[in-house]
């Protein structure tokens, strides 16, 4: 019986032996891989040598490199990517951006700028709005669409919210049909309850508040298919359900 319980002890002091050994060499293991990878991590095997930049028309490489921040010899695995595109995406120009690690070494970031589609001004000055509403950037473009102010226009980098006349005459534009927008030369946006459209055939369109636009835009499509050829040059459809035509 005494041989068989120092036996039976003997297997369990081995047995925790055994279980001690296997801890210390887990942790002798989790610490060499954590070193490894710290020291693979601050490796130059693992660092940026280049940060490529594509998508760019009127921005210049240079701002999106300053933006972004990461300079060559990051450890490219501290290469934020997603603070990066969100450091990139607050330049005015810039409506959208991604970043990839692209391998070891290399950092890509696509850039989608904002591209102009309104002219506006005021008081002397002129600014370019994009489809969001953004100013991009100062001047004008020829081809594009103005839109008139009684007051200046919005700082490049800011909104239209900023001012309710041009936030009318943004919202009306883009609420137009494309063949009526294409039409479109001129919008004069006095206040927030007076827009006016000026097409190219020279009709000049009272519009009003941008409400009711489907309304709106089928009522004027249907007087312009109408009255095309007529000497028509007034139409207002303010209220859309009655609108009127005006002849000089």
């Amino acid at each position: 019986m005494d041989a068989r319980i120092s036996a039976r002890r003997a297997e369990v002091r081995a047995a925790r032996r055994r279980a001690r050994l296997r801890r210390t060499l887990l942790v002798l293991l989790a610490l060499g891989v954590v070193a490894g990878g710290v020291l693979l991590e601050r490796s130059a095997v693992l660092a940026v040598a280049r940060v490529e930049v594509v998508g760019l028309e009127r921005l210049e490489r240079d701002a999106v490199l300053a933006a972004a921040d990461v300079p060559p010899g990051t450890p490219i695995l501290r290469v934020r990517t997603g603070r990066v595109a969100a450091a990139v995406t607050a330049l005015p120009l810039v409506r959208r951006a991604e970043v990839d690690r692209v391998g070891p070494t290399a950092v890509r970031v696509a850039v989608e700028e904002r591209r102009p589609v309104l002219v506006v001004s005021g008081r002397g000055r002129a600014v370019l709005l994009d489809r969001d509403g953004v100013a991009v950037a100062p001047g004008s473009e020829g081809g594009l669409p103005t839109v008139v102010l009684t007051g200046p226009p919005p700082d490049v980098g800011r909104g239209v919210v900023d001012d309710a006349a041009l936030a009318n005459a943004h919202r009306a534009w883009v609420g137009l049909s494309g063949p009526l927008r294409a039409r479109v030369v001129r919008l004069i946006a006095p206040d927030a309850e007076r827009l006016e459209l000026v097409l190219d055939s020279g009709v000049r369109v009272r519009f009003g508040r941008a409400e009711d636009l489907a309304a709106k835009v089928r009522a004027l499509g249907a007087v312009l298919a109408d009255t095309a050829g007529s000497g028509v040059t007034v139409i207002d459809v303010r209220v859309p359900a009655v609108p009127t035509v005006r002849t000089d």
